[in-house]
């Protein structure tokens, strides 16, 4: 059996918000707008299930800075040569790379603000 919420948790909302902890300069990009999509190594912390369109989102500066809330607004799963070079370089071993897309948690445009 693998370990995931159970769809109860989703539908009354006690689901936990997916915690994204980023470097300063990924957080910043976030925090201005300029980034909008994250990237990780696809597997069982990364994925379609964990990743879902609508699920709330905490993106913090390291473990335990300044935090933004959003939503997640669309998820992908690309091969990792097809990926940002970044990403590639980040996680050189994964053979598919998670781009997680967010929108402000309050559905605004302004992501980070």
């Amino acid at each position: 059996m693998t370990p995931h919420l159970p769809e109860r948790a989703i539908e009354t909302g006690t689901e936990k918000p997916l915690f994204i902890p980023l470097r300063t300069e990924w957080f910043r990009m976030f925090e201005t707008g300029e980034k909008r999509t994250e990237y990780r190594a696809y597997g069982p912390r990364w994925n379609e299930r964990t990743c879902r369109v609508g699920r709330l989102a905490t993106v913090s500066h390291g473990y335990s800075g300044k935090r933004l809330h959003h939503r997640v607004s669309g998820f992908e799963k690309i091969a990792r040569q097809h990926a940002p070079i970044e990403a590639q370089t980040i996680y050189p071993s994964a053979e598919f790379i998670s781009a997680i897309s967010f929108q402000a948690a309050n559905g605004g445009d302004d992501a980070g603000k």
